[in-house]
């Protein structure tokens, strides 16, 4: 915890416990986010000029005047206003949806794990 968080937390009345318990709560609102920001997006069919993307993942060509569809994976909570990532195929944003999870679960059961340490030691 750096030396910001540990004043804020004495101005605010927090306590560790309290700021673990926040820290729990966020990486919950932030694996919601990431599930409701991974859809699949169809090209419309009225566009006047073509468009198109090279894969996130693979690097693969995605065309409007070619391809049906692509998929976007979206986190919002490092900067709202991007553009969400694009990819070619489901299985290729899979693959980063799936890494993103992980780390979000993983640093989620490193608090819990903090927390539980800390409520042993009280």
């Amino acid at each position: 915890m750096t030396d910001e968080q540990k004043l804020l937390m004495q101005l605010t009345g927090y306590d560790d416990d309290m700021h673990l318990m926040n820290c729990i709560w966020e990486m919950d609102l932030k694996m919601e986010e990431l599930r409701r920001g991974y859809y699949k997006k169809y090209f419309r069919k009225d566009l006047k000029r073509a468009w198109g993307f090279n894969c996130y993942h693979c690097g693969e060509r995605v065309q409007s005047d070619k391809d049906e569809s692509y998929y976007i994976v979206t986190i919002t909570w490092k900067d709202p206003n991007k553009q969400g990532k694009r990819f070619c195929s489901k299985e290729c944003a899979d693959v980063f949806y799936n890494e993103s999870m992980g780390w979000l679960l993983k640093k989620q059961q490193e608090y819990e794990i903090e927390r539980a340490q800390l409520q042993k030691n009280n």
